[in-house]
């Protein structure tokens, strides 16, 4: 029987963030919580982690691991202070002088192409300008193209006759002509 390498794809290093998925919740809630790994269960495949909000330990497999980085990193060390020596603090930043480095890496240039908004709605007042139709049936009547008009009119009219859009009755006794 041929001899297979162990996988480390798994192992976490102890006390790393990560992201664990909450399967419990409210809709709006955030679906996950910023906890710590803190060790392998026996008895299931997953992860331990402490959630510091609830200051629970619970088990899950959906995780998201956070390891570039952990948050004790931010935290400063402490500061020794230095007792005087009588002398006066000496000024480190009068000798710092700018060094310029040819180490034949070009300089980088702005660009100089002109950047410009979108048009997005540019064309919305011509549409608005060409929009020549008559809004009433006295305007159809009295414009140039009244033939048209009433030509689609009927086109329309038996249209919806054929489709049976509705039926035509005599109209109420107390209504006008």
């Amino acid at each position: 029987m041929a001899w297979q390498a162990c996988s480390y794809k798994y192992l976490r290093v102890w006390g790393s963030p990560a992201y664990v998925k909450r399967l419990v919740g409210d809709k709006l809630d955030s679906r996950s919580s910023l906890c710590r790994f803190i060790g392998y269960p026996k008895e299931t495949a997953g992860y331990y982690f402490y959630d510091p909000a609830e200051q629970k330990v619970f088990v899950s497999r959906n995780a998201v691991f956070l390891e570039k980085g952990f948050p004790s990193d931010n935290q400063r060390d402490e500061v020794l202070i230095e007792e005087s020596s009588g002398e006066p603090p000496h000024d480190s930043t009068a000798s710092f002088e700018p060094t310029v480095h040819t180490d034949g890496v070009p300089i980088l240039r702005r660009s100089t192409r002109e950047s410009r908004v979108p048009e997005r709605y540019g064309f919305v007042g011509l549409t608005s300008q060409l929009d020549k139709d008559p809004k009433t049936y006295g305007e159809a009547m009295s414009g140039i193209d009244s033939d048209k008009w009433l030509e689609a009119m009927k086109s329309e009219m038996d249209s919806m006759g054929s489709n049976q859009v509705w039926t035509l009755i005599d109209p109420p006794r107390a209504s006008g002509p």
